[in-house]
């Protein structure tokens, strides 16, 4: 076994400590090169990184931060629409970052290039890519909704038939400040939503230590345009959003019952969350 595939519990967890914060440590590309070049000097481990689905918004926004993580070292990034291009001439923003060409998807090919492997990809697609992944016995840490919930049936009534029901079992919610134990032994890492991220911080703690009435919460939330992805709709255009601040989905948002699993899962029993999503003329989701 490589010694990377040995530290990578830890370095689970490191991804998702760093991930906010590890640019502002090394936030120019000659910063992220020195750094990598002092973690190799000092004998540390590199682990090897691929993301498939990297020129979504997700995905280039994971290109960005674990270029500047120091222990990470990026070796494959895949594309289903952008296939042999070079990843820095789609996001010139990100020149320096990475010389790497967008790669169309093979498991054998990039498992052999990767130790872990995130999945930025819609939901539904990586049900079907992570079996695969995993039989090559790499790690994965999914991007979308496909292993957030431990009950198939409350993902299917929020999204669709999952076919990979039995990797449940096997992945643990990707919210590290709750969750760092599970994660470190998980085979898949589901990564929360973003609402349930911003959501579930401050409530978890208070659901545990007995604080709060389970009756009666509501969440109203504000997301800026990008989280809806980079697929163009008539919703997200500069008209549609500008100066406007519209509820969407109100009640039927499928964010909800992903709240409400981890919320009753914490608290033992089950809780309704009333939950109003709201769409602001900013960037990030």
């Amino acid at each position: 076994m490589r010694p990377a595939l040995c530290a990578l519990p830890q370095f689970l967890l490191d991804v998702g400590y760093l991930l906010c914060y590890v640019c502002l440590i090394y936030p120019g590309s000659s910063s992220r090169v020195q750094a990598r070049a002092d973690i190799r000097l000092k004998g540390a481990f590199m682990v090897r990184v691929g993301i498939i689905g990297a020129s979504g918004y997700a995905g280039a926004e994971l290109v960005r931060i674990l270029c500047g993580h120091p222990r990470v070292e990026l070796t494959v990034v895949t594309s289903r629409r952008n296939v042999g291009q070079r990843f820095d001439r789609l996001y010139p923003a990100l020149s320096g970052c990475t010389d790497l060409i967008l790669e169309s998807y093979s498991a054998e090919r990039i498992c052999e290039k990767a130790d872990i492997l995130f999945t930025a990809l819609p939901h539904k697609l990586p049900m079907a890519i992570v079996p695969e992944i995993l039989a090559e016995g790499r790690k994965v840490i999914d991007l979308s909704a496909d292993f957030r919930f431990d009950d198939p049936q409350a993902y299917e009534s929020a999204y669709q038939p999952h076919s990979a029901p039995d990797l449940l079992k096997r992945a643990a919610y990707g919210l590290c400040e709750v969750y760092s134990e599970q994660i470190r032994s998980a085979d898949i890492v589901g990564n929360p939503g973003c609402y349930p991220t911003s959501v579930l911080l401050p409530l978890v703690p208070l659901v545990r230590a007995g604080l709060l009435e389970l009756e009666g919460l509501i969440a109203d939330s504000k997301s800026g345009v990008s989280g809806a992805g980079r697929e163009p709709a008539l919703g997200t255009l500069f008209c549609e959003v500008n100066e406007c601040f519209r509820p969407y989905k109100v009640g039927v948002h499928r964010h909800n019952p992903e709240m409400e699993a981890i919320l009753g899962r914490e608290a033992g029993l089950p809780v309704s969350l009333k939950y109003s999503p709201i769409e602001q003329p900013a960037k990030g989701a």
